[in-house]
């Protein structure tokens, strides 16, 4: 159990942080916030704004206000070492009072905005603002690169939790979504691009991004158990939140869903701006929902309660596990008594779909 806990949270980090870089190039054609910095160039002396490590085909936009004239240059780092002899300047010009340009980076690497003051009677004040998108095919070709790795931890995902439940898989996939929904179901569950990228922009915080993103992968999941389950609810959305919970309690993510539902009662702001975006879906909590998650959540005997309802869907090497090292939820009675069915009658153990590659029972 500690190693799928470990695995999982590991996974879902995994899983945002390509996300986060997906869904930055996405939302702009690979455009970042503008950089605005104040330089003081005392006269006779130059100074070098790095730009680190661009990737080819960048489009890099310079704005500058400055106090007086000044030389202005974007160079490579060859040039930038040997300067003030400039072989090839992406850019070489002059500044009075304003100066705008931009350039496209021919090759990856580190440049710099230099700021030649060498020639001047006096300190040169600079404000100087930059932006740079990602152009082209590399633009193309970056998203694709990392909406595949995100695909690939999502399938590992898949994996883990097929190594505790026993449950006819859904194929789990990343996409930009047509629609404004966190989640689109069409064979498959698709994890839309637009409910990440608005999660990082509501909490401005990654580690509370990724709570919130856990919690609603594991909703998912909860919904697609419930249905294969049979587990018929008398209140869907209220029964769907107590089985993640017990979900993302049996994986030792305590502090996870804890974080996520504190959140989300001490800055009920946060519900009604994503709302107004995801249009009324399940995601993400509202502050009532969340206080019941967080009641569930510190509840000892959650977990144990629901066991009749899990034993029977739990892998056999997850009962197995459970048999040789019992949690504190677990019911050893109601797991030796699956244990003990399943090796009398193999045949009818609950049938799992075994894709190529995946663990079995």
């Amino acid at each position: 159990m500690m190693h799928l806990r470990h695995h999982i949270r590991c996974l879902i980090l995994l899983i945002l942080l390509p996300i986060l870089l997906v869904s930055w190039d996405t939302s702009a054609e690979g455009a970042n916030k503008p950089l605005t910095v104040s330089v003081t160039i005392p006269a006779g002396q130059w100074k070098a704004v790095r730009l680190r490590n661009l990737p080819r085909e960048t489009m890099v936009a310079i704005a500058l206000r400055c106090d007086g004239s000044l030389t202005v240059g974007l160079l490579n780092a060859q040039d930038h070492a040997q300067f003030p002899k400039v072989a090839n300047p992406l850019f070489w010009g002059e500044a009075e009072s304003k100066l705008g340009f931009s350039a496209t980076i021919p090759q990856q690497g580190d440049y710099f905005v230099v700021l030649n003051n060498r020639e001047g009677t006096g300190p040169r004040q600079v404000t100087m603002t930059t932006s740079a998108r990602l152009g082209g095919e590399a633009a193309k070709n970056l998203v694709a690169a990392q909406l595949r790795k995100v695909e690939a931890q999502l399938k590992v995902l898949e994996l883990k939790l097929n190594q505790a439940f026993i449950f006819t898989p859904v194929p789990i996939r990343v996409s930009t979504c047509e629609s404004a929904r966190p989640f689109e179901r069409s064979e498959g569950l698709t994890l839309c691009l637009q409910y990440a990228r608005h999660l990082i922009e509501a909490f401005q915080d990654k580690t509370q991004a990724s709570d919130a993103l856990v919690y609603s992968m594991f909703y998912e999941m909860a919904q697609v158990f419930q249905q294969q389950w049979g587990l018929d609810p008398e209140n869907p959305t209220t029964s769907l939140d107590e089985l993640t919970t017990v979900l993302m309690l049996t994986f030792r993510l305590d502090a996870t869903v804890r974080a996520y539902s504190q959140t989300m009662i001490n800055q009920p702001t946060l519900s009604t701006a994503l709302d107004d975006i995801v249009h009324g879906t399940a995601h993400p909590l509202t502050t009532e929902r969340a206080q019941r998650v967080l009641k569930w959540a510190t509840d000892p005997d959650l977990v144990r309660n629901w066991q009749p309802r899990l034993v029977p869907h739990m892998q056999t090497n997850m009962l197995r596990q459970l048999k040789d090292h019992p949690q504190p939820w677990s019911d050893r009675q109601l797991v030796e008594a699956e244990l003990a069915e399943r090796t009398r009658s193999p045949s009818n153990d609950l049938p799992t779909v075994q894709p190529k590659g995946r663990i079995k029972a």
